[in-house]
């Protein structure tokens, strides 16, 4: 199957073809519409994951060189077309595009997601004639002109005269991505989708065009921001462009995520919190802020506002009540670290002051002032106890938990502040275990197990509700498996049906511990399950606890007895164990356990190896020679007497040492679900 990359390669070859009419692709051969609507096919394709595909010529990969021809639309950023069609074919094919461009001066031909069918052939008719005018500039404007006044709007020609003055701070990037813009606009205003004074309406459109390649490069965003008046100047001369100012566009046309990617570096650039952002960023940043007033709430774009408010770059009078109590709260917050009896603003009418507490003792924990969410919980526990649970939601928690203690009395001075959020704090320190971060995870199942009774709670809660992580899955079994009584079964037998075989193995464990009455079918059940670690679990409870004994022990010495030399040997393993401790607890006949035992252990005859038998693994095979020594019959002594003359000195030690009951228990459950929950308690 080939991939993206290589589809626009092999697009791109095609296309080349086309623009010099090759073969085939001449328009005066009688198969050319079919070719052409091949080729506009595979366009199409294309733009199902690209919003366009676009050529561009940028510097030389190497000094002296000729320049190179990127593509955009082989995925998020942009990238050499030479690298991506391979040295074998790709010289001549990228010399043959170069060479069409700059014998037409363009440094960007750009098909658009939306071009339709007659916009295709229009193109194509256009741009495949032989050339008229003779002096590249000339020729490359013709073409742009005869395209619009055909209304093929989908199609960008961008000439080398369009791109600003080149200028050593300003990136070959920036330039082309401005000459984009410029183009576009143009086309706007000549094809009269567009006033000047409704530009800003189209800005998503504008800068998918002009940035796509670089919606995940901020410092490219960023420049493309500080040297926007450059393009300013070379519209101002349009009419009625005057007012129109390339930033507005930039600042609304961008998507949310690398809208904020590219704020949170300016910001970050721009100093300390708490100071005042300089020019140009300061202009760039209130263009941003009309963009994010707009915006609906969300997290990370309120951040944005609660942090150029703090910096002085909005007025706290122009953000919704909801972020005017925030930022009164954090401020606040500050003040009260450098002087602890700073009484809470009191804001505008429409500040509730349960609210601004509440925020405030969420900010002092997100940012670990755990003094200062002290102090607060005092005046909250006086104006409003029952607004305390509330401060402990999961945002706040996943915060806290960023960056938690390493100090044990500090931790367990957290735990007791997280007590007043009672079951609130208790199931949003559940929700972070079971979505958070693998460092988010860990620290959130400490906390859950020094909780107690509410943390194993909360953890079922959050395990009834479903956690499709394994390990999220697994921490929050480890958080109950201490305190989960009876009427935790339910959940555990939900987990039974998990994805991950390490969920359900401790998940049946869990079981196991809390209700066996309830665990018995389940045990037996799991004998059929499909990976091999579940089974062995299911065979040592059944050895262990006699759990699901109905039905294992019969399985397991028709395992042993005829299976054993085809199975995996730490099954056989787990059902000789099986069998051996039923023997001890005279809950199965001795004439059963030796039978299955000998017939293992005993050296295979001249028949036997006539029919294919073959000798179990050696680790088999010490096993139920250890498990003769510890049933202690007559039989098996005198099959372990027979064994002591083996050839296989391996063999010999370990019936001698089953003679000599020294053996030991075969294979004991598994403790790495214990030493694991262990481990999580302590981080």
């Amino acid at each position: 199957m080939h991939t993206l990359a290589d589809e626009v390669v092999e697009f791109t070859m095609t296309l080349v073809r086309a623009l010099h009419r090759i073969a085939q692709f001449d328009p005066a051969k009688p198969n050319f519409p079919r070719v052409r609507q091949r080729l506009f096919k595979e366009l199409t394709r294309l733009h199902r994951t690209q919003p366009e595909i676009a050529y561009v010529i940028g510097p030389p990969s190497v000094a002296g060189g000729p320049p190179e021809v990127h593509v955009d639309g082989t995925g998020p950023a942009r990238t050499e077309l030479r690298r991506l069609v391979g040295p074998s074919i790709g010289g001549a094919f990228v010399l043959q595009l170069l060479e069409f461009m700059q014998r037409r001066s363009l440094v960007i031909l750009a098909l658009s997601r939306g071009l339709a069918d007659s916009e295709w052939n229009t193109f194509l008719e256009v741009i495949a004639a032989p050339p008229v005018e003779t002096d590249p500039a000339r020729e490359g404007a013709r073409l742009a002109k005869a395209l619009l006044d055909k209304k093929v709007s989908h199609v960008a020609l961008v000439r080398e005269i369009d791109l600003p003055a080149q200028d050593p701070q300003v990136a070959w990037t920036v330039r082309t991505a401005f000459g984009r813009l410029g183009r576009d606009v143009r086309a706007l205003l000549a094809l009269g989708e567009a006033k000047p004074t409704t530009l800003v309406e189209h800005g998503e459109r504008l800068v998918t065009g002009m940035a796509y390649s670089f919606f995940r490069k901020f410092d490219v965003l960023r420049a493309m921001l500080w040297a926007a008046p450059a393009l300013d100047k070379l519209l101002d001369a349009l009419p009625g462009l005057a007012a129109f100012r390339t930033r507005d566009i930039f600042a609304h046309g961008l998507p949310t995520l690398p809208l904020v990617g590219t704020t949170k570096l300016i910001l970050r650039d721009a100093g300390e919190a708490s100071q005042v952002p300089g020019e140009p960023a300061m202009t760039v940043l209130r263009a941003i802020v009309e963009r994010l007033l707009k915006e609906p709430p969300a997290r990370k774009t309120d951040e944005l506002l609660r942090e150029m408010c703090r910096r002085e770059v909005v007025p706290i009078t122009r953000l919704p009540p909801e972020l005017q109590e925030w930022v009164l709260a954090e401020t606040w917050v500050d003040a009260l670290q450098r002087r602890p009896s700073t009484e809470p603003p009191a804001g505008s009418a429409n500040i509730d002051p349960v609210r601004l507490l509440q925020k405030a003792m969420r900010y002092a924990l997100s940012i670990h002032r755990f003094v200062e969410a002290n102090a607060i919980l005092m005046r909250l526990r006086t104006a409003d106890a029952k607004a305390i649970p509330g401060v402990f939601d999961e945002p706040t928690m996943e915060a806290m938990l960023g960056g938690f203690p390493d100090d044990p009395n500090g931790r367990h001075g957290i735990v007791a502040l997280l007590a007043e959020g009672e079951d609130m704090a208790a199931d949003s320190i559940a929700a972070v275990v079971a979505q958070g971060e693998p460092k988010l995870r860990e620290a959130g199942a400490w906390v859950l197990t020094e909780m107690k009774a509410r943390g194993v709670a909360a953890a079922l809660r959050a395990l009834d509700a479903g956690v499709e992580k394994e390990e999220a899955a697994y921490l929050l079994l480890a958080c109950v498996e201490d305190g989960a009584g009876p009427e935790a079964a339910p959940v555990f037998i939900k987990q039974l049906k998990h994805p991950s075989p390490k969920v359900r193995r401790y998940a049946l464990t869990a079981l196991a511990e809390a209700n066996p009455a309830v665990a018995e079918s389940h045990v037996a059940e799991a004998l059929s399950d499909p990976d091999e670690s579940v089974r062995i679990r299911a065979l040592l409870l059944c050895a262990n606890t006699g759990l699901g004994s109905a039905k294992i022990v019969p399985q397991a010495i028709r395992l042993i007895s005829h299976d054993a030399r085809g199975a995996s040997p730490p099954v056989v393993r787990a059902a000789i164990e099986v069998v051996v401790s039923q023997r001890q607890n005279n809950a199965l006949a001795g004439v059963d356990a030796d039978d299955a035992l000998c017939r293992l252990v005993r050296p295979i005859g001249l028949l036997g190896r006539l029919l294919g038998r073959r000798t179990p693994p050696a680790d088999v095979l010490v096993t139920a020679i250890s498990a003769l020594g510890r049933l202690g019959s007559a039989k098996a002594k005198k099959v372990l007497r027979q064994l002591s003359k083996s050839p296989d000195p391996d063999v010999v030690h370990a019936a001698e040492d089953a003679l000599a009951g020294r053996s030991s228990k075969t294979m004991a459950l598994s403790s790495v679900f214990a030493s694991e929950v262990r481990s999580a308690k302590k981080m």
